[in-house]
């Protein structure tokens, strides 16, 4: 058993199986989540559950939250009108990590709430494969974040990854996952509209996949992994809807990012314009990097 108690709030595609690894892996953490189900099968494996995000920040000296967006941070973290958030019962030398893929500004703004109170703030957010990696362990975290505060993250981080790379200050981990990000939801559409092409010139999926893969200029990532991509898309938890505005919110990190940074991105500018009205129109499947 380790030290130091952890909560878990967000047991979706990649939260569940994180969670999973601590609990398989000395942690016991203390975990939530709005469905019941995942809830059920954590608890099988050793983990305990909470009955809010409140209890949570009362009970653990480290909180992971892997929830979907930077708004869903905000709720767990400063909760609401009905319910408070994970900072109001934390007390000081706690520590807060962000695995979400969210906006610098997101991370700032919550690291800022907990200097007041004495409580560190990291952004990891994560990436490897969805939650395959996430159930195997074998994620990669990128961290912002003092580091003093990443070496006193690592152990839970290293019991949910094989790698852990600390980016930088505060915010550049985020940056580095919607760069990540941004680049596999790109050449996943391109990979769909490609072998869409291949279909209509009677070429078939199968074998420009072969041809792609056995030294083809136009070998990637997602054509090595396309099955696994069409795995992870039958089995995400939230079905195409979830997948597509997951994408959606990606790509629009990206451009916020660049337009931000004064960057010029024409072709980013161009898919934002073209393809976010309709992803699914524009072939999108799981993005293959979450």
């Amino acid at each position: 058993m380790h030290g130091k108690s952890v909560g878990f709030i967000g047991l979706g595609n990649m939260g569940e199986g994180m969670a999973y690894n601590l609990a398989t892996k000395g942690f016991a953490p203390l975990v939530f989540d709005t469905r019941q189900e995942p809830l059920d099968r954590l608890k099988a494996e050793g983990a305990a559950i909470a009955t809010s995000c409140a209890e949570i920040g009362e009970r653990c000296d480290i909180v992971c939250i892997a929830v979907f967006d930077d708004s869903q941070i905000e709720q767990v973290v400063f909760g609401s009108d009905e319910n408070a958030g994970i900072l109001a019962g934390m007390d000081a030398g706690g520590l807060i990590i962000l695995h979400p893929t969210a906006p610098p500004a997101t991370v700032r703004k919550v690291a800022e709430a907990g200097a007041a109170k004495g409580v560190d703030v990291l952004d990891a957010p994560m990436t490897g494969g969805a939650n395959v990696a996430a159930r195997a362990g074998t994620l990669t975290f990128m961290v912002g974040g003092d580091d003093a505060v990443v070496a006193r993250a690592r152990p839970v981080l290293e019991a949910m990854a094989t790698s852990v790379f600390h980016v930088g200050p505060l915010g550049s981990g985020a940056a580095a996952k919607i760069i990540n990000n941004y680049l596999g939801v790109s050449q996943t559409i391109l990979m769909r509209e490609a072998l869409r092409l291949a279909d209509n010139a009677g070429i078939g999926e199968e074998r420009i996949l072969e041809i792609l893969n056995t030294g083809g200029v136009g070998s990637s990532w997602q054509s090595i992994n396309w099955g696994r991509i069409k795995t992870q898309e039958a089995t995400y938890t939230t079905g195409r809807a979830g997948m597509v505005a997951m994408a959606s919110k990606d790509m629009r990190l990206a451009h916020r990012m660049a337009r931000e940074g004064g960057v010029p991105t024409p072709t980013l500018d161009a898919m934002i314009a073209a393809s976010l009205p309709d992803l699914d129109r524009s072939g999108l499947t799981d993005n293959g990097v979450d």
